[in-house]
Formats: structure tokens, sequence, C-alpha cells
């Protein structure tokens, strides 16, 4: 029969049926269903592309002993994905129902949802919203009995029409894991497509086992490996830590990790034995001008905050405006606290803009147990500052800025006070009747000693002042540790010490004995304070000194005190020898001498002497020994990591 069909409605009717004979297109917005597992082909109906991907799967590492490993869905080139299937498979296989998607995401975005693929619940995941993505980070666990390779395979969707099936990712190797947990885990009702069901028992039969040759390996740090905070720095995002080359060894006492998130920049943060820890966008090394983000404890919880860095006077303050950060999450646990936050690319603090895509900054990384009823005191536990500006979007990584100034300032400053302080006082108190005689220029020996070491104490004082102000840029303290205004003093002492010197009245003046008297007062409260205060050096952060320096210091005052009391017993000893020496000349002697008895005293060595060089040689071999040692801790700090480098370059455990 036919069918009368107005002309005016022909091309409306056509229309109808060229839509109801299009092939039917199932896009999901709301994410891919678990059809999708197997072939990863999305509902779509156009062909999947040929060419070459503008995305990527990237595993954190290559090779995981911990089962886990992270995962970033990345788009290199900028331009976005509005929807992803992701799943894990052994290397090789074939899988075209989804039965042999491995293992489970244990953790993933907020743009993505856990996908039910085959028997395993969140064993693929997919998008729940088509918005545009461009970085994914999600967390992937094989299972416990698993050992082999492992590709992951994600299906992107740049539009309805564009997309590319099964990118693979870089082989995985995983290790068999020692620890057992539970097998047999069902899809659980929160994934895609999963049933309500509960986990299934299992029974395990009895397997008989061949013993095998033991051969001990080093067994790695669990801790420092099992961090995922150490993931992907150097491939997939940018880090930074202390003390140097921890990163690489994941033991950091404090560390940062900086990855790109589309318009934003994601942080990560933690620090060991703080109650803060904070991150700087420094345009130099120093502190002064930096916009800061620190994490802290607030009431038993963790929260961002913004401030910045006052510069001149290097004082931190807290912004009014917190706008351009958001905290993700944030622990405090076992004293090492954690925060991940995220950053807008451009914010102005104090009228500066900070463009974290175009301009590149210095990291300033500092940790404190100090804090202040609005914003973080002293960074006490730890501060370093990278040795170069990068853009934070360089994975390559930052390293820890030289401090060889500071390593100068303490090295200056113990071989000076512990040293050459130590050997000159000693030299013009006890060894003035020593080597009578036998002048060295015109002058008595201990006179032209003492002056050369305390010339050199003078000397490397003055470098070590200058030293640490260059170090600094400015005058900074720990309110808590006097140190560095007791440096001051002692600095000033050691000025006012040789002028005096230069003043001195002959010794036949009535002002020769105050003048002696004030000599030996400023010089011994400037070694006295010069000694207090590098015990007050070793608790601070910068200088990474180890807690057991303290003992070395402390034996150090120790010796120095017994060689005093000693040289002290053998000057009386000599004063009452050299009294009974004078009182038993014959009177003939005394009459016919010309030369008063002071003057034969001074003409020859005071009793004892031998006794004395003898003691003089101990305490110098000592005094160098002990400036040696404080002075290589000072130089390789933290020595203690240095140690471990030579033991491990010479393998030896």
């Amino acid at each position: 029969m036919l069918i009368n069909v107005p002309l005016r409605r022909g091309p409306a009717l056509l229309s109808l049926v060229a839509l109801l004979a299009l092939p039917r297109a199932d896009g999901f917005p709301d994410g891919a269903k678990v059809g999708n597992c197997g072939d990863l082909v999305p509902g779509h109906p156009s062909s999947p592309q040929d060419g070459r991907a503008p995305f990527a799967v990237s595993p954190a590492r290559a090779r995981t002993e911990e089962g886990r490993v992270r995962v970033m869905l990345t788009s290199p080139q900028g331009v976005g994905f509005t929807g992803f299937v992701l799943v894990a498979r052994p290397l090789n296989a074939e899988d075209g129902d989804g039965t042999n998607a491995l293992g489970h995401f244990s953790s993933m975005p907020e743009e993505a949802m856990p996908l039910a693929c085959g028997r395993a619940a969140r064993s693929g995941a997919t998008h729940n919203n088509k918005e545009r993505k461009k970085n994914l980070e999600f967390e992937w666990e094989a299972p416990e009995d698993f050992e082999g390779p492992v590709v992951f395979n994600a299906t992107f969707v740049q539009d309805f029409a564009t997309f590319w099936v099964g990118v693979p990712s870089p082989t995985v190797q995983v290790v068999r894991r020692s620890a057992s947990v539970p097998d047999g885990v069902n899809a659980a009702p929160g994934a895609a497509g999963g049933p309500g069901a509960t986990p299934a028992r299992t029974s395990r039969r009895p397997t008989t086992t061949t013993p095998t040759p033991f051969s001990p390996e080093p067994e790695p740090e669990a801790p420092a490996q099992q961090d995922p905070l150490y993931d992907g720095c150097g491939s997939l995002r940018s880090c930074f830590g202390a003390p140097a080359g921890c990163i690489a060894k994941r033991n950091c006492n404090a560390a940062v990790a900086v990855a790109v998130r589309g318009t934003r920049y994601e942080f990560e943060m933690k620090a060991l034995k703080a109650l803060y820890v904070a991150v700087g966008l420094s345009d130099d090394a120093k502190m002064g001008g930096d916009s800061v983000v620190e994490c802290q404890t607030v009431g038993g919880k963790v929260q961002a905050f913004m401030s910045w860095n006052v510069p001149g006077i290097k004082k931190n303050q807290r912004l009014e405006d917190q706008d351009g950060i958001s905290l993700v999450n944030g622990t405090y646990s076992d004293g090492t606290i954690y925060c991940k936050f995220t950053r807008d690319e451009v914010t102005t603090v104090e009228g500066k803009e900070f463009n974290l895509a175009s301009r590149n900054y210095n990291l300033l990384l500092a940790a404190g147990s100090l804090l202040n009823d609005n914003g973080v005191g002293y960074h006490d536990k730890l501060a370093s500052a990278s040795a170069e500006q990068r853009n934070l979007a360089d994975v390559s990584g930052f390293s820890e800025a030289s401090k060889l100034y500071l390593r100068l300032h303490g090295a200056f400053m113990l071989a000076a006070w512990i040293g050459a302080a130590s050997i000159g006082i000693v030299l013009a108190r006890y060894y003035k009747q020593t080597w009578v005689g036998n002048r060295l220029c015109g002058k008595d020996q201990w006179f032209v000693w003492h002056r050369f070491f305390m010339v050199l104490v003078w000397l490397l004082t003055l470098a070590g002042f200058v030293l640490i102000f260059v170090e600094l840029g400015s005058w900074t303290a720990d309110t808590r540790n006097p140190h560095a205004i007791l440096g001051v003093v002692t600095t000033v002492l050691c000025f006012v010490q040789p002028l005096g010197a230069a003043m001195r009245p002959a010794p036949s003046s009535p002002r020769r004995p105050l003048f002696n008297w004030l000599h030996w007062l400023v010089g011994n409260a400037a070694h006295i304070l010069a000694i207090v205060t590098i015990f007050f050096a070793v608790p601070q952060s910068k200088a990474q000194l180890p807690e057991w320096m303290d003992w070395i210091l402390v034996s150090f005052v120790a010796f120095y005190v017994f060689i005093h009391l000693i040289l002290s017993i053998v000057g009386c000893m000599s004063e009452r020898e050299n009294r009974n020496r004078v009182n038993s000349f014959p009177m003939k002697d005394l009459n016919s001498s010309r030369m008063p008895i002071t003057s034969m005293d001074r003409s020859m060595d005071a009793p004892h002497s031998s006794l004395r060089r003898c003691l003089l040689g101990l305490h110098i071999v000592v005094i160098l020994l002990v400036t040696a040692a404080l002075v290589i801790i000072a130089v390789f700090a933290p020595i203690e990591e240095k140690w471990k480098q030579v033991l491990e370059s010479l393998n030896i455990s």
C-alpha cells in the first residue's frame, strides 16, 4: 500500500528515519560499565583512534616489593580527557571478558569510581563525571600471592567520537609479599556493577615445600620503602627533602613533593618529630619575601595555612586571606605530621604575584615544634633551601643548597676557641718561667707563642663572624636558644682583648697589676662564653650536629680543667722549691752577688720545668685531636649520614 506523504513533511520524516537507522550510541557520562572491562572499548559508534595517544599511563616505579604502586593517568600535551577505564592485567594476558583483571585500586581521586571487573571488587576504575581531566592518581595493590610482571591498560575518551583503547603502561614487576592477607574478596556494593556480596570464606589445603639454601640479603628499611610520598619522585613529580640525598633513600626527616593537576598544583609534605611542616616559594635560597604554606596541628587535627616571610626582618606572618589553597587531607601520628593540599596556579601574596606555571622558584623547607597563637614559631627541627630555581612542573627535582659558609663558620669557631685559645691561655698562665734564656725574635718564647695563638683566635673569629652573616643575610635568632647573642658578645670581647693588650703599661708602671687582672678577666670570660656558645650550637637545626657531640665537649671541658689543676699544683711546688733554693744560698754568695735575687730567679727555669713541658705536650696533642674531631663533625654534618655512606661505599654493614 502506498502512503501519500505531503511534500513539506518529507524532509522531517526522512530525518527521523535516518536517526532511527543509526547504531545505538552508548555514551556513559557517569562511567563505564562492567561489560567494558574486557576489551576496554566504550559503547561509542565511532572507531578507536589508530595513532599514538596524547595520554599516558605511568606507574610510579618499575618494581614493587610491597605489592602496591601508584599509577598516574596523565595528559602530557594538556588536552585533557573526559572519560577513561583503567585495569591491571598480567603481562601478555588475554582478557576478553575482564576476568583477568588483577588486584584492586585501594585509592583513587574524586573524579573516579571503582569498577568491579570479573571476580574482584575495585579491580578497575572509571570516571564518574564528564568534566575534562588532565592528571589522575591511583594506588593499586596486587593480590598477596601474585608474583610477576603487570601492565596497566587504559582507554581514554577525549570526546564522544575520539578515543584511544587499551593504552599500555610500562611493565611493573611485582615481587611476592612476605605478609599474608585474606583471599577471596567479592565485589562490594560500592563498586559499579558489583553485587551486594560479602567476602567469601576460603580453605587452603596443606602444601609441602622443599627447603632451599638460605642466602642472606640486606633487608630494606620497610617504613621508608612503603612511604608512598616518595613514589613518582623524579618521574611524575618534583621532590625535595632534607638531609641531602634522602629522596633517593626514602628516609627524609622532612620532604615535599609537587605534582601538576591541571590548573592546580598538588603538594604533599611530611616531617618527623615536628608539630608543623612548611614549604616556601622563594626567589632565592634565603628567607624573606616568600609565599609559605604550613601544615600544623590545631586541636588534634592538621590544618593548612598560607603565610608570608616578611623581608628584612626574618619573620613569618600568617595571611588573613587564605584563598588559593585547599587541604586534601592531613594526619599527625607518633610525632610525624603529614598533609596534602592543592594550590592555585597563580596567587597574589602581599602584592607579589606567584605564578607556578611560568616562574621558577627556590623551595624553602622547614619544620618545628613551636606554635604561636596565630602562626608557627622558629624552625627548630629543620630548615633547608634548594640550591637552584626550578619550575615546579620539572620532575627532575631539587637539590639542597650549599651550606659551605655555615660549615666554615662552625669549623673556624671550633678551631679558634677549642683549639688555639685553649693552648694560648695555658702558655701565658703557666709557662713564663720555662725556656728562660731561650728567646725567639728577642722575646720570651711563652710570649711569642701566646701572641701567635691569640692572633689566630682573633682572625678565625673574625672570619667565622663574617661568614655566618653572609650565609644568613641578616640577623636571625631562635628566642629559645641564646647561641646567636652569646656569639656576638664573645666576638666583641675577642676584639676588645687585643686593643687592651696594645695599650698595656710598662712592667714598672703602677697600673700594670690592674692591666694584668683586666687582661686575665676579659680573656677568660671570652673563652668561657665561647665554649658555652658552642654548646648551644649543637641543638641548632641548621648545624645538623649529633646530640652526642655534647659528650665530646663535656670531655674537653673536663680535660681542660684537669690540666689547669695539675699545672697549678706543679706551679705551687715550683714556687715552694724556688723559695727554699733562695733561702739556702750562703751569705757570702748573697753579699757578693751584684744581681738581685729576682734576677737570679728569672735567669733560669723554675723547678719541674721538664714536667711542665711534658704536660704541655700532652695538652697540645689532646686539644688538637679534640679540635680535629669536632671540626670534622661540623664540616661533614650530618656526620652520621656521611658515615653510613662511607660504610656503604666500602660494602661494610
